[in-house]
């Protein structure tokens, strides 16, 4: 398969900074300044752009009764480009074929046209609306009537100053010019009162005959500059009484189709591979869904991700949706905006590795180190700059990244960055974050290991990232208020190392609990050397801090010098104690938390509580999976030394029983028997712990716990082997 750098050519504009920023508006149109042959090569022709193309020309060359457009769509939505490359086909006849073969011939009688243009944007216009159009036709003082006062033309004046020649009347971004004339007072009225007036004449104007070849295109920023556009709501219903038709309204992108992606790719790429090639790389991530669906982790189709992926290409399926979520916060851009930021990720994964790696253009791949990126980010959605900062990247300092290097890969930090962009909507009733399924579903490509996604990966990031939350029906979403776990760990980090140590003590005093005293009958954990006291009727099982060369010298130097030195036992390891010392830290947290929640009446059902408990499972799993870590090695007496052996801690289910497995231990390495009734055993006792024929029952007890060849077992066992062989009469009692 060919990755993107093999596959794609970029445009030079897409690493241009300076291009990459740079909006063409109606001025450059006007001025001359936009080269049509380089507008096109970029600009892809939606079906919105191919009917105002269509029905302009119509009308330009009197075939239609058709003569006012209205550009539908929020702000960014390519309104501005569907005006240019009208007025650069009416301005230049010589692209009008090259452009519109597919779809349109024009008449070739038809020569230039003449554009005028009037953007919202100019609100100091001296003469308003209506005399900078004038002015831009040479007919300035054929309306010196309507300036002072400032007054609405009519529809006779109108038709006066526009008729005889084709002509393309363009009105662009006008409420923002509504908000501002609504300021200027004229009489008893406003300038924005007396423009809506002449731009609704205007409109009736167009529906006479004598101005049958003009065009008038007005585009609509209903959702940003609701003040301003009421005004035009006002205009077209004043033209749909006067004269029985409203404008047509045209949606420049259909951003819920393959136009987005067509969009995207003739922006940003000057050519892309073949067919069969895209083909055999949407059949890798096929594979990669399908080894995912086998492991029970996504329930993505296969065969839809690969359709998917043949309809997007360069572009990851997921983008299109990702961005349907955000595209109406406010403020956003919406074409305008996403094109920028698909180049700023672009220009990155070239300039760097990313394009040699990947096959395809992925949410994931948003570089949030670098400084332009992240100011893209935040413009769609400011809020986050704490989650970003503290959960995704920071140069290395994120919760994220942090994980990445301990994981050695980047698994985690392409988890966050996909859950940040689903997380980018801050409209009411947006739709925010992604389950579980979705993130490996949205994360499956060739050579992915998928395998440890769910539990390595989506697992731990969620008990370490401060901003991660859950929706009611489970999805993963970053927001700006800290989580449970942010919590957790301002409670965890204000336990001392003796609050640590202490719960560290209780939980493993509950797992180690010597419930049948079977092995051994007494438990210490983690005492000072001082505290072990071994007794002769009890075997000791001491857990003991880790020591790096195995069991600590001062230890052995202890046993060595015991009385009684077959009557105890010591659980360690080598690892560091600290990692465990921080997982008692939180299991203890997060039970003062769940507590606490508890006492303020959070109901059993609240998201926060059910969220804690989980919480609490997973935390209780980690603390259980450390210990299995740090406690591995168990030392036991035998002959005249303190044997090792491997101590692997297996669980059931979070739960532990930790006295029965020290026992199977024992038993296996041969220091522990539950043959404590035979013949054989007696004969053990006899062989090991009478060095006389008569002895003081007392003494044979004492050497049981002094000799560290002796077995162990249940601590009543010597007294009914007594009691048994008194009775039978193998053994006298005197």
């Amino acid at each position: 398969m060919k990755t993107l750098r093999e596959a794609c050519k970029p445009r030079d504009s897409m690493f241009d900074a300076v291009r990459r920023d740079t909006v063409a508006d109606l001025g450059d149109l006007v001025g001359g300044k936009i080269a049509p042959g380089a507008f096109f090569a970029e600009n892809y022709i939606t079906e919105g752009m191919k009917t105002l193309l269509t029905e302009s020309f119509r009308r330009l060359e009197g075939k239609s009764e058709q003569g006012v457009f209205k550009l539908t769509q929020a702000m960014g939505g390519d309104k501005t480009h569907n005006l240019l490359a009208l007025g650069l086909l009416a301005q230049r006849p010589e692209h009008r074929a090259d452009v519109m073969s597919g779809f349109y011939t024009s008449d070739k009688k038809l020569g230039k046209v003449r554009v005028v243009a009037f953007s919202g944007r100019e609100s100091d216009a001296p003469y308003g609306l209506w005399g900078s159009i004038a002015e831009q036709l040479g007919k300035r003082e054929l309306f010196k009537d309507y300036y002072s006062p400032m007054s609405a033309p009519g529809q006779s004046a109108w038709i006066n100053l526009l008729k005889g020649e084709p002509l393309v009347i363009m009105l662009d971004e006008l409420p923002p010019y509504f908000v501002n004339a609504k300021a200027k007072s004229i009489g008893n009225s406003d300038l924005s009162v007396v423009t809506a007036t002449a731009l609704a004449n205007l409109m009736v104007a167009l529906t006479k005959d004598e101005l049958r070849n003009v065009v008038l295109v007005i585009t609509d920023l209903t959702v940003s500059w609701q003040a301003g556009h009421q005004q035009i709501v006002s205009a077209l219903q004043d033209l749909q009484r006067e004269s029985g038709r409203v404008a047509m309204d045209l949606e420049p992108v259909r951003m819920n189709t393959d136009e987005f992606y067509q969009i995207l790719r003739k922006r940003l790429f000057e050519s892309l591979p073949s067919k069969e090639d895209i083909a055999e790389i949407a059949q890798g991530y096929a594979q990669s869904v399908r080894d995912a669906r086998q492991m029970d982790v996504t329930n993505a189709s296969p065969e839809q991700f690969a359709q998917s992926v043949a309809e997007s290409y360069p572009f990851h399926p997921s983008i299109r949706d990702l961005y349907a979520r955000f595209k109406e916060n406010p403020g956003f851009q919406q074409t305008r905006g996403l094109i920028r930021l698909m180049r700023i990720v672009a220009s990155l994964l070239w300039k760097g590795d990313g394009a040699g790696k990947h096959y395809l253009l992925s949410a994931h791949d948003v570089d949030l180190n670098d400084r332009e990126t992240l100011s893209e980010v935040a413009q769609i959605n400011p809020t986050l700059e704490s989650a970003i900062a503290h959960d995704i990247a920071s140069n290395g300092k994120s919760v994220a990244e942090v994980m990445d290097t301990n994981l050695a890969n980047g698994d985690t930090g392409d988890v966050a960055r996909l859950l940040l962009v689903a997380s980018l909507a801050n409209v009411p009733g947006a739709t925010r974050g992604l389950s579980i399924p979705e993130i490996i579903a949205y994360l499956c490509a060739p050579g992915r290991d998928i395998s440890r996604l769910k539990n390595e990966v989506l697992s731990r990031f969620m008990t370490a990232a401060w901003y991660l939350h859950t929706t009611g029906d489970g999805k993963l979403f970053f927001r700006n208020t800290q989580n449970l776990v942010a919590r957790l760990k301002t409670t965890a980090d204000a336990y001392l190392r003796d609050q640590s140590v202490k719960e560290l003590k209780a939980q493993l005093q509950e797992m180690f609990r010597a419930d049948t005293g079977w092995s051994y009958q007494q438990l210490l954990v983690l005492p000072a050397i001082d505290e072990i006291n071994p007794t002769q009727d009890k075997v000791t099982l001491v857990i003991f801090e880790p020591h790096a060369q195995g069991l600590h010298p001062d230890l052995k130097a202890f046993h060595e010098q015991l009385t009684f030195r077959n009557r105890v036992g010591f659980l360690t390891g080598q690892r560091n104690f600290d990692a465990l010392l921080n997982s008692a830290k939180e299991f203890k947290a997060i039970h003062q938390i769940i507590a606490e929640l508890s006492a303020e009446g959070t109901p059993d059902q609240d998201p926060q509580l059910v969220q804690a408990r989980d919480l609490q499972d997973r935390i209780r799993a980690q603390f259980l999976s450390a210990t299995r870590e740090t406690f591995t090695t168990l030392y036991f007496p035998v002959a005249d030394r303190l044997m090792s052996a491997d101590f692997p801690m297996e669980f059931r289910n979070n739960h532990y029983h930790g006295e029965e497995q020290i026992t199977k231990t024992l038993t296996a390495k041969a220091k522990y028997t539950d043959d404590i009734a035979s013949d054989v055993f007696r004969q053990k006792a006899e062989s090991k712990l009478f060095t006389q024929k008569s002895m003081l029952w007392t003494e044979i007890k004492r050497r049981a716990a002094s000799n560290t060849g002796w077995q162990w077992h249940r601590a009543d066992a010597l007294d009914k082997l007594k009691d048994d062989c008194l009775r039978k009469d193998i053994w006298r009692e005197s």
